[in-house]
């Protein structure tokens, strides 16, 4: 039948006509939508697992796994930046003073100045040096004093003992002002005279004894002691536990005028053997000195008797022996509130314009407290006012450019055995008010029968001219 027949037409026409419920539009529509929303959330699903095998979700194993190295990964490198950084600061020092340009390892070790120094004997009378060290040109600055050195040895020349030496220092940081070495043209050489042992320290060591004796045996300056007989002997009767005859004296009159008994009755009665050792060790006897010139060691020996303890505290013997530098070493001590720095020689070394070494301050040893170098201190100072150095004192006493400072000292002397009468001064002088007016000594010299020079003498003078021109600079 054809389509375009009556029939067709009318058919077509009824089927046109035909209207859907409303109740089945409304279902239809629904079905359509809740249709579409599945196809939607079923796409969706499709594309979550595609991703899911090339990428973690929130929460998955995986990104677990992940994290967990990003975490390590991240510690880890941290770790590394830091030990990187400490590296670095490490490195930058030894970089530094490993090697410079000149191809000179840095920095000097102790072993390395005190080798410079025995192949390059310093000139003292000049304050810096051109040498040749390993291959190199440098210049070596000295920590001396060309104006004391030239004093002192114009003092030795014209008072010409038969041995002579001088050293002196600068108390707060250690740095050589003074390094002297005499001999008469009489008498045999005995070598540089400033580092050696060679002299016994005699009467210096009653300071190390009243050091023992404010700090373990509760005395003071003012302590009342008995005392028998001569100043400056020491006779067993002087000795005796019990004296029949006797005054009593204060301890820091003793020590102005140097009595031996009364120091030899301190060592026996109210020290002990073990202690005037300590304290001699504790003062840097029986070991080697830290300097840059090998110095000898200053020896102090373990008595064998009680009166051989008595010698000792007394400084009665020719056992103990100390050097110059040594000397000038205790002084400073004291003079520095207890605090004993390493002597220092070479203040810098330069390689053209760059400074390849610098001395630093360094404290060797701290001997004894505060309170106890005060009281030292105020000892001393009666011995170059109302003591055995007294007379070398004078001018200073009476000058007013002095009336702020403090000084004093201590004198030993006895006689070495095929040497001569050896005379003993170590002492310092210091401005309490100015670090840079201080300055601590050390002066040994040897006579014959007749005495030329006292050695406190050549040290107040020395004292004299540091400070008056410290003075005039200011």
């Amino acid at each position: 039948m054809n389509s375009d027949s009556p029939m067709m037409r009318r058919v077509r026409a009824d089927f046109l006509k035909t209207k859907i419920p409303r109740k089945g539009r409304i279902r239809f529509l629904l079905a359509i939508i809740i249709l579409a929303a599945a196809i939607h959330t079923g796409i969706n699903l499709k594309k979550n697992e595609n991703k899911g095998q090339g990428k973690e979700t929130p929460g998955s194993e995986l990104t677990e796994r992940k994290a967990e190295k990003e975490t390590n990964k991240s510690a880890a490198g941290k770790a590394k930046r830091r030990a990187a950084k400490k590296n670095i600061k490490r490195q930058k020092p030894v970089e530094q003073n490993k090697r410079n340009q000149s191809g000179l390892v840095l920095p000097f070790t102790f072993g390395d100045l005190s080798d410079l120094i025995k192949k390059n004997p310093p000139g003292l009378f000049k304050d810096k040096d051109s040498i040749k060290y390993r291959g190199k040109d440098l210049t070596v600055h000295y920590s001396v004093n060309t104006q004391l050195q030239e004093l002192g040895q114009s003092l030795l020349k014209r008072y010409h003992p038969l041995y002579g030496a001088i050293a002196a220092v600068h108390p707060a940081t250690g740095r050589v002002l003074v390094l002297l070495s005499y001999k008469n043209d009489s008498v045999p050489d005995l070598g540089v005279l400033y580092c050696k042992s060679l002299f016994p320290a005699a009467s210096l060591y009653k300071t190390i004894t009243a050091a023992a004796a404010i700090e373990t045996a509760n005395l003071s300056p003012e302590s009342l002691l008995p005392h028998a007989g001569r100043n400056h002997t020491l006779y067993r009767f002087q000795l005796e536990k019990e004296l029949k005859n006797y005054i009593e004296i204060p301890l820091e009159d003793a020590f102005a005028l140097s009595i031996n008994p009364v120091f030899a009755r301190i060592g026996l009665y109210s020290l002990s053997k073990g202690t005037l050792l300590e304290y001699g060790n504790r003062f840097g006897f029986n070991c080697p000195i830290p300097f840059e010139i090998e110095t000898e060691i200053s020896r102090v020996i373990s008595p064998d008797s009680a009166f051989a303890l008595a010698e000792l505290a007394s400084g009665f013997n020719q056992q103990t022996t100390i050097s110059p530098v040594h000397g000038a070493m205790i002084a400073a001590a004291i003079s520095e509130n207890g605090r004993m720095q390493k002597p220092v020689l070479i203040d810098s070394i330069y390689m053209g314009d760059t400074c390849i070494y610098k001395a630093a301050k360094e404290t060797w040893k701290i001997p004894i407290k505060e309170s106890t170098s005060k009281e030292l201190k105020k000892m001393m100072s009666r011995v170059s006012r109302h003591g055995t150095a007294r007379k070398s004192f004078r001018y200073i006493h009476q000058s007013r450019r002095f009336s702020e400072i403090e000084y004093g000292g201590k004198t030993g002397s006895v006689d070495k055995d095929g040497i001569g009468r050896v005379d003993w001064f170590i002492g310092f002088a210091r401005n309490p008010l100015e670090k840079e007016q201080q300055i601590a000594i050390s002066v040994v010299t040897v006579h014959g029968p007749n005495w030329t020079v006292h050695s406190a003498y050549i040290a107040a003078e020395i004292m004299r001219i540091y400070i008056r021109s410290l003075d005039t600079k200011q």
